[in-house]
């Protein structure tokens, strides 16, 4: 195998240095074409999904102080804090809504087409280059992260990123670009720590392409993990709360981590061949250590789980997908241009559905048409209960997004998540007396997130909770997706005279029923 030292130019680079250079728009168009195109893909319909648990909990997050952000940071979501200042100033500028705070990661995905185009560019040629930014313009998976505020849009963008730089440092090892290598790493661990497991990848590519380099590339990326172990060291402990709900992956979840990885199992099939046939003829060897560094995190990730703890997420792998585009585009390339457009287009055609599915719904509860039943038929003075409260489906958050000052009463708060430095409140320990003095309450029941047990109108609730309800009588429910809805009101005392009706009482259109219809 041959070694490269820090001053011979690879064969790759040297023929890029050698050959004819295309037109400087050519050489433009190659990435700013698939970055266009991405970005009007990924932002195609973002507003129409559910903002989904974890988009709540940046919600709840982004718009508390940075120092609150930090006190959370500290019993939750303590690797996930530099996301949550960017989304706090993001918010803060942009607003919160579900496409604003969503924006961000349309924007971070639109520039991961350029990334991944330019690491195909210097892979294998303008050509390559194009081909692979239209590959990952078309792939579901990068507009379902696309339409996420989370930080797996910029854990993708930033494994690019560093990928590239490193393959420039290597070429022309001047102290900038490992400055600039260093850089991509900090913000690739900033934004998802699992992603620097891509360095095992880099680790690899240094020294088989130039081992003297080893030298300078360890500092860097020593400076990079000091940057990021803050933020470890705020998670530590907090793996047991965040991810109780996982069970170990199996051999099956590993054989089958391409479907999971990319939404689409053909599609995802797909890229991992083309990625595989794009390391042919590779007299420098880079296309295939590219290829490394990108299935290199996923067998790590999978050892962990094994030997440590329950981890193997296929979302959490997501920043591996614009390498293995970059890859797949060196395949593409030598296809005639008509045949590597088809095959493009292919792809791009069997990932509709997902596509499509991904526009429609991000989850299985349905928060925005919850908060609508209550908003329209609560009336001044009614109460609202959480059941149960401590679980992950955020339904308090989710009803404070959606209603603000519209909310009822939050009759059992004790201590919001603000004051408790969590992203979850603490309930009245004494629900009778808090209770006391409220003629209706709307009781919100979250389905069950681990088996999908249905929830009734009071079986989530505390035998407290239950006993406190005792003198009310149910006037209405109503199913939604994850969710059953219910309204009480208080039984009149002996001698008292119930309230008239209302329509709204009578009435709460199809799917809803009243207490008289029992």
């Amino acid at each position: 195998m041959r070694t490269l030292s820090p001053t011979t130019p690879s064969p790759a680079a040297e023929r890029a240095r050698t050959a004819p250079r295309a037109p400087r728009l050519g050489r433009v168009l190659c990435w700013l074409a698939p970055a266009v195109l991405t970005g009007l893909l990924a932002g195609y319909r973002m507003a129409q999904p559910e903002a989904w648990r974890d988009e709540l909990a940046t919600w709840s997050a982004a718009t508390r102080t940075v120092p609150q952000i930090f006190a959370l940071g500290r019993h939750i979501d303590g690797v996930t804090v530099p996301y949550y200042l960017l989304a706090h100033v993001w918010s803060g500028w942009f607003g919160d809504s579900v496409p604003a705070l969503r924006a961000a990661s349309v924007l971070a995905v639109a520039a991961t087409a350029a990334v991944v185009a330019l690491l195909a560019r210097r892979l294998h040629g303008p050509r390559a280059a194009l081909l692979a930014g239209l590959l990952f313009a078309v792939m579901p998976v990068a507009s379902r992260f696309a339409q996420e505020a989370r930080g797996y849009a910029f854990a993708g963008l930033f494994a690019a990123c560093s990928t590239l730089l490193l393959l420039r440092a290597l070429d022309k090892p001047a102290w900038w670009s490992w400055i600039a290598y260093a850089v991509s790493v900090l913000l690739l661990g900033w934004s998802h720590q699992i992603a620097l497991l891509l360095l095992l990848g880099h680790g690899l590519a240094v020294t088989v392409l130039s081992p003297r380099l080893l030298a300078r590339w360890l500092p860097a990326v020593l400076v990079a993990a000091a940057g990021v172990l803050p933020f470890t060291v705020m998670g530590l402990g907090q793996r047991d709360t965040q991810l109780d709900w996982l069970a170990a992956a199996t051999p099956g979840d590993l054989a089958g981590i391409a479907g999971n990885l990319f939404i689409s199992g053909i599609v995802g099939g797909a890229v991992c061949a083309l990625a595989a046939l794009g390391v042919r003829a590779d007299e420098d060897r880079r296309a295939t250590l590219v290829l490394i560094a990108a299935v290199s995190p996923i067998l790590a990730l999978y050892l962990v789980d094994q030997l440590v703890a329950p981890i193997f997420v296929g979302r959490y792998l997501y920043f591996v997908v614009p390498l293995l585009c970059a890859v797949a585009g060196r395949a593409l390339a030598g296809l005639r241009t008509p045949y590597a457009v088809t095959v493009v287009l292919v792809v791009g055609l069997v990932g509709l559905p997902s596509q499509d599915e991904m526009r429609r719904r991000h989850s299985g509860f349905d928060y925005p048409r919850a908060a609508a039943m209550v908003e329209v038929y609560a009336r001044p003075g009614d109460a609202i209960v959480y059941a149960h409260r401590g679980g992950w489906q955020f339904s308090d958050t989710a009803l404070r997004y959606y209603l603000g000052d519209d909310l009822p009463r939050d009759v059992l708060l004790r201590s919001g998540q603000v004051e408790n430095e969590s992203l979850w409140a603490t309930t009245c320990p004494a629900p009778d007396a808090c209770l006391a003095g409220t003629d209706r309450v709307w009781v919100l029941s979250a389905d069950n997130l681990e088996t999908g047990r249905r929830a009734g109108e009071t079986d989530q609730l505390t035998d407290a909770e239950r006993h406190a309800l005792a003198p009310f009588t149910r006037l209405m429910s109503t199913r939604v997706d994850g969710f059953t809805l219910a309204l009480f009101e208080r039984r009149p005392r002996p001698g008292g005279e119930p309230d008239e009706p209302t329509a709204a009482d009578r009435h709460w259109g199809p799917g809803l029923r009243s207490a008289d219809k029992d």
